[in-house]
Order: structure tokens, then sequence, then C-alpha cells
């Protein structure tokens, strides 16, 4: 039934559009949304009210939790409330970030206490995830879930812990250095051939964003010496590279990190959709890899942002031809398998860049555009309430593009992102926060 609905509905959007004739039926679609939200909006006081929401998932496999910016609390917290109750109460085995494959790996080796004695989840962030913007994944709130990772995972035998990975590859050097280490411990036969080939990016100024530039300017691509690793570590694992050695396992997965990566940087030199889709497609494919390392039938949960696990097909996304890790799961495992929970604000505080590569700044959130999804929660007199979508909420009266705000690492207000949104099909619930606070990030 959901599979129906959702895959009919999206079948009929052929072209996107957020651009509407007048002011007057803008007003008329806020106000249709802010009665339908109003009626199936159900306040969130304390952790048992999100039953419904456990309810909704059943026994679905994959949970995709949003975030509507890089640097709030709330959507850390409740993101981290919902992944312990999946964890403890419907068997779900690992959990996968928008973050690097080769730092979080470090937070994995921690929870389940393959890291020195006397380390904490703060330690291990201080000392692995170092690239801008740290904050994503070196906060009081994430190493609050992180330390109940590990109390959890102490109390189960090896087979059984759970898993905590970055599904991104943003740091390519970071994952060509955990590769090189590999070979050189264990096949240094082979090391110096590895060395030269990634030679061949290093030598550019800034190593990929050298190699960008010289993409750029015409230069040749140099996608054979970043698949080499990946060829030589695969023909060493056999037939069954996902029962492999865990060390063998990780720097595989940091050799397909660098391989996405210069598919990113090169899609980014065309200048088209591919640079992103490079970036969306391994997210994709890290999760499967992953749920396939820990076995038939495992459960996951992706935390990413909103742009990243609500369906693109829903958004203008699918008219720049632009895919995302939500609409690929859905595609792959059948949307009676995956669950799309989108996160919301209105107003309040959150931790972001003016500029990349800037100091982290407390940033006030200004007031959603009024004609916005996010204004319509607020003038429905929503506070802290989820809203599951339901078939009902998929007819043709709510196919309506709204326009969802999107911050990321870098806030630059009053110049707000927001993205064209068919938002019961987007996701397949929304919790929503009228007033937001920043996180916390660790003092260094």
């Amino acid at each position: 039934m959901i599979r129906t609905c959702i895959h009919a509905c999206l079948a009929t959007l052929l072209a996107l559009t957020a651009t509407v004739t007048n002011a007057e039926s803008e007003t008329d679609d806020v106000s249709r949304y802010q009665r339908l939200f109003k009626e199936i909006a159900t306040a969130v006081e304390a952790p048992k009210d999100l039953a419904p929401l456990y309810s909704a998932i059943g026994d679905r496999r994959a949970v995709l939790l949003g975030e509507a910016s890089h640097g709030t609390r709330e959507f850390y917290q409740w993101r981290a409330e919902i992944s312990q109750h999946l964890i403890e109460h419907k068997g779900f085995a690992f959990v996968g970030l928008e973050g690097d494959w080769s730092s979080i790996y470090q937070l994995n080796r921690y929870i389940k206490g393959q890291t020195p004695e006397g380390q904490s989840a703060r330690d291990v962030m201080r000392a692995d995830i170092t690239r801008w913007p740290q904050w994503m994944w070196a906060n009081e709130e994430f190493a609050d879930f992180v330390e109940w990772l590990r109390a959890h995972n102490d109390e189960r035998e090896a087979d059984d812990k759970v898993g905590l990975y970055g599904l991104d590859m943003q740091d390519p050097e970071g994952s060509m250095a955990q590769v090189l280490a590999w070979f050189e411990q264990n096949d240094e036969a082979r090391h110096g051939q590895v060395a030269d080939a990634y030679r061949q990016i290093t030598r550019f100024p800034e190593n990929f964003r050298g190699y960008a530039q010289h993409l750029m300017r015409g230069g040749d691509r140099l996608e054979d010496a970043v698949r080499l690793p990946v060829t030589l570590l695969r023909e060493a694992m056999g037939d069954y590279p996902s029962k492999a050695d865990k060390a063998q396992w990780a720097a595989l997965q940091n050799a397909l990190a660098v391989k996405r990566a210069e598919a990113q940087f090169h899609g980014a030199a065309s200048r088209g959709p591919e640079s992103w889709n490079a970036r969306a497609r391994y997210m994709h494919e890290a999760y499967l890899r992953i749920a396939e390392r820990h076995g038939d039938g495992s459960k996951g949960i992706v935390w990413a942002h909103n742009t990243h696990v609500g369906d693109a097909r829903a958004t203008d996304m699918r008219n720049r031809g632009e895919v995302n890790i939500g609409q690929l799961m859905r595609e792959s495992e059948g949307e009676d398998d995956v669950f799309i929970l989108g996160f919301s604000t209105h107003r309040g505080t959150v931790i972001a860049g003016a500029e990349w590569g800037n100091e982290r700044q407390t940033m006030t959130v200004v007031p959603a555009h009024p004609q916005s999804v996010d204004a319509a929660l607020h003038k429905a007199e929503l506070d802290q309430h989820l809203l599951l979508f339901g078939p009902d909420t998929r007819e043709d009266q709510w196919l309506i593009p709204m326009h969802k705000r999107a911050i990321g690492v870098i806030y630059r207000p009053p110049n707000e992102a927001y993205v064209p949104t068919l938002i019961t099909l987007r996701y397949d619930a929304l919790l929503y926060f009228d007033k937001t606070r920043a996180l916390t990030p660790l003092n260094n």
C-alpha cells in the first residue's frame, strides 16, 4: 500500500516547480497545509510520546533520520533517542552518519572496545575529527550518544555489537592515509605500487583541490590511479569481501571513498549534477556494504541532512537530475522497507560558519519564510510535534510544492536556502520544533 501510493504519486511529477501564480494562491496553500498539520500533529513532550512513530516504522529495515541544519541541539538529541529505541527494541544493528569514513571509523572502534583503555568518546573525537566543520560530529550531544553505544556494546558479544560508520567521502586524503597504512602493515610488496598511484593525486597543491583545478583546466582524469587500490584489495579478499577481516574490510571502504571522491571532483569540473550524485551514490553504496557486513536482514539507521534523506524526487532536485540517499534507498530497498523522518524548525539559534572554513559561530535562526512549510507549521501553533504522512496526505490535493528551509554548515541570513518540496512525499513523517537551540561543540 505504501509503495504503491508513493510510487504512483511520484510517477506523475514530470516537472516539480515552486513557482506560484500570485500571492493569493501562496497564502491559500499555506493555509491549507496549516490546517492539515494541525489535524495530524501529535505533541511530543517526552520519549514515550514517540510510540506512534515506532508503530509506523513497524518492521522496516532502514530508518533515515534527517536534520534541518548541521548545528541544532534538538535534532541530535532526538535522533539519539529514536536510535536508542530502535537498537534496543527493534534490533537495529548499525548507525551510518553523514560523516567521513576514515574519522568515524575510529568511533566505531571505540564503541566496540578496540581503542586504548581509558579513552573516552570525547578523546577520540578531539584526536580524529579535525576537519572543518568539526562541530558536526565533535559535540557534546553526539558524544553522549556515542557513550551510550559503548555502554550498550559492553554488554554484548563481539558479533552482536552495534556499529557506527561514516557514509561520506569528503576527506579523501584521510582515507588515502588509511589505505596506505594497511598496505604498509599487511602487503608491503604492493605498498609502493599503491603509494605511486596515490602520488599522482597528492602531487597537486592541496591534493584533491588541486586535482579539481587540473581537471577544470582540461587535464587528464586520473581515475585509474584511484581504482588500483580498490582492485588490489578486492583481489586479496576473493569472492566474499564482506567476510574479510575487519582491518582489510575497512581499508577497502577507505579505498572506495577515495575512488568516489575522484568521481565527485570530476563531476564538479564538468559543472553538472554528477558531483552531487557521486556523493549520493557513494552514501547509498556504503550503506548497502555495511548492511551486508552485518548479515542478512540487518537493520540500519542513517543520520544525515534533510537534503540527503528526503526523497529527491519530491523536490526540485529532480529537475536538476540530482538524486540522494533517500531516493536511492526507496528505489533499491522498496518504500515498504524504508522509513524517512525529516526535521524542521521555525526559529532559534544554530552553530554554523559565515563562510566555508570560517570560525564557527552561534547564530540566530531567523523566522522562516512566510510561504514555507516551516512557517505553516508555526502558524498551526505547533510547538514540539510529530506529523505522520499516511496515504490520505498523499492525495492530489496535497501535491502542491512548498518551500522547505535547509541550513547547512554555512548560514548567512537573510540569504537562506529553501528547497521546493512536496512534503508529504518527501518524508514518511516530520518532527517539528518551533524554537531550537544551537548544539554544544566540544571545547578543544
